[in-house]
């Protein structure tokens, strides 16, 4: 069977098309591997030291402590079955993800019981959770809790939604 010509320029531009989806879906699978990289290199609070730091004072009085230094980002809540040692953040149970305009206040609602019932649920009965928080302008927001979802693949854990959502400071 002999191929016309445009038989053989349809195949040409069909395999270009699935040249260019591989090498786009290799570069966004680099991208999301730096991005966890540097999420997980940053620093990581357990949730106790959140909250013991939540509200403290200096000796003069002044308020200091996460209520008091609140500031836009988004934030990385990872759940474990055991408390981690030596910054080893790769191997998590389940991983919520969210942005606030108030991001200290957001991270304390979901130690609290007033944020992502999940999480809440899993500290009540013994996992560990950490946070890493990431201070982002307003309007950056949106973005970057996006890429961060899809970095860690977050849909299959805890968050329902690919992120993204009109902010609104309270």
């Amino acid at each position: 069977m002999e191929l016309t010509q445009q038989q053989i320029l349809l195949l040409i531009a069909l395999a270009l098309l699935v040249i260019l989806w591989i090498s786009v879906r290799s570069g966004k699978r680099a991208t999301n591997a730096r991005l966890r990289k540097r999420i997980r290199s940053g620093k990581f609070i357990h949730y106790t030291e959140f909250e013991e730091n939540w509200r403290t004072q200096t000796e003069d009085g002044s308020r200091t402590g996460y209520k008091y230094n609140d500031f836009s980002g988004c934030y990385v809540i990872m759940i474990f079955s055991k408390r981690v040692f030596f910054g080893s953040f790769k191997n998590y149970d389940n991983i919520y993800i969210g942005q606030s305009v108030n991001v200290c206040q957001r991270v304390h609602n979901h130690f609290c019981g007033k944020g992502k019932g999940d999480v809440y649920a899993d500290i009540k009965y013994g996992m560990e959770a950490y946070v890493r928080i990431i201070p982002c302008k307003v309007k950056k927001l949106n973005d970057m809790e996006k890429k961060l979802i899809e970095a860690f693949n977050a849909t299959d854990s805890y968050n329902r939604t690919r992120g993204g959502a009109k902010l609104t400071k309270k």
